[in-house]
């Protein structure tokens, strides 16, 4: 191999490794850079369902408490009147339940049975002071009880205000409102899908578990995405919130997988929020991309430097003082080029024209 490949070679090594070395750099700042952005993503969709499950807790303990400080409700529960309570909520409930997706309207009596379902007034009597431990604080507090709780219709969130008629107790309200509605909500709102998966354990009305981890999904923005997640194994119960990445039909999806803790400090599941991040994938392939295209072009340009360089300060002069040691003449050798080359050369071909010369003189007569 003649000396300009290799020298060329040699170089091109070098540069190449050089130009990895940064390409390396720059790519893993990229991704740094991009699992920040991956996180502060997933977190502000995480806030955006925080945020509106406070703001249906506030709505629902407001309507609550105007409802049991309405004074005909009161006599009406004093009474035991059923049915006319039922006649005179049934437009209430169906207003809340327009404005603000309320799905539980329930009054309950001192004994903590169940006196009316506004929404399915047929289904009263059941004793909740065994599974309903926020009807149970607020019938004893006389207070307002509010946050998330398993009934017979599934999860709400609850507002319990209890119905006082001066000093005396005549029953208690509560208000719920749909979870279903509040993902739906928070969806429209951020733009990432938004579930509630809970233990089966913690509900007799929650439906058995299709996933491997035995926890069910009971309200969601897309079931099929949810149910492709669930068979991946991420999701499982937590007390404390963790993120995760996962590829779901060609989607890259970050997670936010938080636990679901209801009104009395029990973890009955978790919520997940899965945040769409192809676009910054994306970004990080087109970086990759043009950091590749750009050390290549690099790599090409430094490499026809080098070896134009070469060719002129080195292999040209080389060649021709190599000419000049097979002919005996010196007179066509370059004196520029490099120093220290220039210095050999000029010293052979002094050395040559003085060999020349001395030959010379030995033809003469």
């Amino acid at each position: 191999m003649s000396l300009s490949r290799n020298l060329a070679l040699v170089t091109a090594l070098l540069v190449g490794s050089v130009l990895l070395l940064c390409g390396w750099l720059v790519l893993s700042d990229e991704q740094r850079l991009l699992d920040e952005a991956k996180l502060r993503e997933i977190g502000k969709t995480g806030v955006v369902l925080s945020s509106a499950l406070q703001q249906a807790a506030t709505f629902s303990a407001s309507h609550a408490e105007a409802i049991a400080a309405d004074e005909k409700v009161k006599a009406l529960m004093k009474a035991g009147d059923r049915a006319a309570l039922q006649a005179y909520m049934k437009p209430v409930f169906d207003r809340l339940s327009a404005i603000g997706d309320v799905d539980v309207l329930h009054f309950h009596d001192l004994t903590m049975k169940s006196f009316l379902r506004v929404w399915e007034p047929e289904n009263f009597g059941q004793d909740l002071s065994t599974f309903r431990p926020m009807v149970v604080a607020a019938n004893h507090d006389r207070r307002l009880q509010k946050g998330l709780e398993l009934g017979i219709r599934g999860l709400s969130l609850r507002a319990v205000a209890p119905i006082l008629d001066g000093d005396a107790l005549v029953g208690t309200v509560e208000v719920g409102v749909s979870i279903k509605s509040l993902t739906e909500l928070s969806k429209s709102l951020s733009g990432a899908d938004f579930a509630l998966f809970l233990d089966p354990t913690a509900s007799k009305t929650t439906a058995p578990a299709s996933g491997p981890n035995a926890l069910a999904i009971d309200a969601t923005t897309d079931k099929g995405l949810f149910t492709a997640l669930d068979a991946t194994g991420l999701i499982h119960l937590t007390r404390a919130a963790y993120t995760d990445t996962a590829d779901i039909n060609g989607r890259a999806l970050g997670m936010l997988t938080s636990p679901l803790i209801d009104y009395s400090g029990n973890v009955i599941g978790v919520t997940v929020v899965m945040s769409d991040m192809t676009p910054l994938e994306r970004h990080l392939n087109q970086s990759i991309v043009t950091v590749g295209a750009i050390s290549l072009g690099g790599l090409l340009i430094v490499l026809a430097f080098v070896v134009v360089s070469v060719r002129a300060a080195v292999v040209r002069p080389l060649l021709a003082l190599a000419e000049a040691i097979r002919t005996g003449d010196a007179s066509d050798v370059p004196t520029g080029g490099i120093a220290e080359y220039r210095a050999v050369r000029e010293a052979l071909a002094d050395w040559l024209r003085r060999k020349a010369a001395a030959a010379r003189l030995e033809k003469r007569p």
